[in-house]
């Protein structure tokens, strides 16, 4: 699922500056932004466009979905309701399932990309 706010997407730019030990102020000077406008970024209360996302995504050395997925938050029954109420216990197994590979795959992108 894709963040709907620029907090998570800012949560996530921090969560990547974290894993690659990098500063803020490592990655506004490679953006040639001050460190003030990239702590604005990071915090949500500053708008981005996609090719701004992209190239923090280049720099990070991570992917513009890493930095646009609502991290660690489950799919719920809920996120489902476009196809209706699912009462099935084969269909809710199935996509137990899928939640559980798609998560995997997941995993093991952010392992390739670490």
């Amino acid at each position: 699922m894709y963040a709907m706010d620029f907090a998570q997407v800012g949560a996530n730019i921090q969560r990547q500056l974290d894993i690659k030990g990098f500063t803020q102020q490592s990655l506004a000077d490679a953006l040639q932004i001050s460190k003030q406008v990239m702590n604005k970024i990071i915090k949500g209360n500053k708008a981005i466009n996609v090719n701004e996302i992209a190239r923090i995504a280049e720099i990070l050395g991570t992917t513009a979905d890493d930095l646009l997925l609502v991290q660690d938050a489950p799919v719920s029954e809920e996120s489902l309701n476009f196809m209706g109420s699912i009462s099935d216990e084969g269909t809710l197994e199935k996509i137990n399932l899928m939640r559980t590979a798609i998560d995997e795959i997941h995993m093991l992108e952010e392992l390739l990309h670490a």
